[in-house]
């Protein structure tokens, strides 16, 4: 995709950290999106800083480890936008304890958000793309990935999970 205006994209993770920095670039090449993550107020937030770009922007509340969450956000994005074009898979979290510290629900919460988040929603965006033979599929990892680092092994484990799925 060499021209982007006018595509639509779904952005996870966009009200706070990579997020809106990543919203405002695509709102620069004149990308319409749809931003989504777990605090409306912060995305209303995003999407109003958006709005002198003039594209088409949506919030949408949606919390990536749950499947009927991520059904209802691919079906929201393409009610308001009509297709979704690019998938950015930018949502994540980090916990920075000492592993033995960390109790299994931060650890099913943390693979839930950072690996099986976006590959789930990877799996339901791709039919549509690959039925309109056009699309892309963004998905961010980390340094952390490659080389974990004191106490955050939780979180090394899943962006390495990220980067070979997506090799």
């Amino acid at each position: 995709m060499k021209n982007l205006k006018g595509k639509n994209a779904l952005l996870t993770g966009g009200s706070r950290g990579l997020g809106p920095v990543i919203a405002e670039a695509l709102a620069g090449e004149g990308i319409n999106i749809a931003l989504a993550a777990r605090s409306e107020e912060e995305l209303n937030k995003v999407a109003d800083n958006l709005s002198s770009h003039n594209i088409r922007t949506v919030a949408i509340p949606a919390d990536i480890t749950d499947e009927a969450s991520l059904q209802h956000l691919i079906e929201k994005t393409i009610e308001t936008l009509g297709t979704i074009d690019i998938l950015v898979n930018n949502a994540g979290i980090e916990w920075v304890s000492r592993y033995v510290s960390l109790s299994p629900d931060h650890i099913r919460r943390i693979i839930k958000t950072n690996l099986m988040g976006p590959m789930v929603l990877t799996r339901l965006v791709l039919p549509h793309m690959l039925e309109r033979k056009s699309g892309h599929i963004v998905t961010m990892s980390s340094l952390g990935g490659k080389k974990g680092s004191p106490y955050s092994a939780t979180y090394a484990a899943t962006k390495a999970g990220l980067i070979e799925w997506t090799s």
